[in-house]
């Protein structure tokens, strides 16, 4: 018979470069900072990132909670020791899902951990009756990174708030750009169709991004606003007003802007206005139309720099031309 031989139990938990950095950074916090109340807050407010899952806030909220109030401050260390049985018992979820559920906070880096060699959790005192150390789930990760995740949070708020408020006006813009094609009688049937379906292309193109983006929300606005003033006919807004109230589309066709090609408009050289490379103010702010204008004015052009260049003529004194004549 061969020699049985028998594979000894890996000791801890997995043990990775992200979550070796993790405990690095752990180290380094400045316990007395945050309170306990603060990242219960905090815990409660990252589902709405997406970094972490409803079930896993509630954990986490429940280690926070676990903690002692004095062990956030400055002579505490912030250490859970419970089991994965009790905790799973108090969150209402199974020991396996639990155990699942910490080593995704791990790599999320919102927690780190240190296992005994029997997997169990206990602390390390002094002679004092103070926690020196220990094996369990150490929270002082979340004391280090509490700017960048409220700043997070914070973050993402905001850009749902300022999404929800585009997503608003964009669905008033749409109702009153429908109403306005229904109830406009003075134009041809031709144009109304045409409008019409560029109103219900803009809603399709909208509709397919699942509501899109703030700035495709503010595109799409600027667009129907721009419709309705075409079927009430409304006069042209001038490049003043359009630039203050900064809706210009740039996928827009509408001509609303003048393009001036040149600084000089009383430049006795026609070339320098025709010129591909003369200067172009406030290209960047003008509509699709002076875009447009803007790429036709490069393509001639460029196709008058291919041809010839004719030489200016001379222009012939008065006297001389009455010597000419016979």
């Amino acid at each position: 018979m061969g020699n049985t031989r028998t594979h000894q139990r890996p000791v801890g938990r997995r043990i990775t470069p992200q979550r070796a950095q993790f405990r690095r950074l752990a180290e380094s916090a400045d316990i007395g900072t945050v309170t306990r109340a603060q990242l219960a807050v905090l815990a409660q407010s990252l589902t709405c990132t997406g970094l972490i899952n409803g079930t896993e806030s509630h954990l986490l909220v429940a280690l926070i909670n676990t903690a002692p109030a004095e062990s956030f401050d400055k002579s505490g260390r912030p250490i859970v020791f419970k089991s994965n049985q009790q905790l799973a018992f108090e969150i209402g979820r199974s020991i396996g899902r639990v155990s699942r559920m910490l080593s995704r906070l791990f790599d999320a880096g919102l927690i780190t951990m240190q296992d005994s060699g029997n997997y169990k959790r206990y602390p390390i005192r002094n002679g004092d009756g103070e926690i020196t150390d220990g094996c369990g789930i150490d929270l002082r990760i979340l004391i280090v990174r509490y700017a960048e995740l409220d700043e997070l949070v914070r973050q993402v708020r905001a850009e749902k708030k300022a999404a929800d408020a585009a997503l608003r006006r964009y669905r008033g813009a749409l109702r009153n750009a429908r109403y306005a094609l229904s109830a406009a009688a003075e134009l041809s049937a031709r144009v109304l169709d045409r409008i019409g379906s560029r109103i219900e292309r803009v809603s399709d193109v909208v509709e397919a991004a699942g509501k899109g983006s703030s700035g495709m929300l503010r595109r799409a606005t600027a667009i129907l606003e721009w419709l309705v003033e075409r079927l009430m006919q409304l006069p042209r807004r001038s490049a003043e007003v359009s630039e203050t109230n900064n809706m210009t589309c740039p996928h827009v066709e509408n001509g609303m802007h003048i393009q001036i090609t040149t600084p000089h408009p009383f430049d006795d050289s026609s070339e320098e206005r025709r010129s591909a490379n003369a200067e172009q103010p406030n290209s960047l702010k003008a509509g699709s139309a002076s875009k447009w204008a803007f790429e036709e004015s490069l393509r001639r052009g460029r196709s008058e720099i291919n041809q010839p260049r004719r030489l200016p003529q001379a222009m012939v004194a008065l006297q001389d031309v009455i010597r000419a004549v016979p």
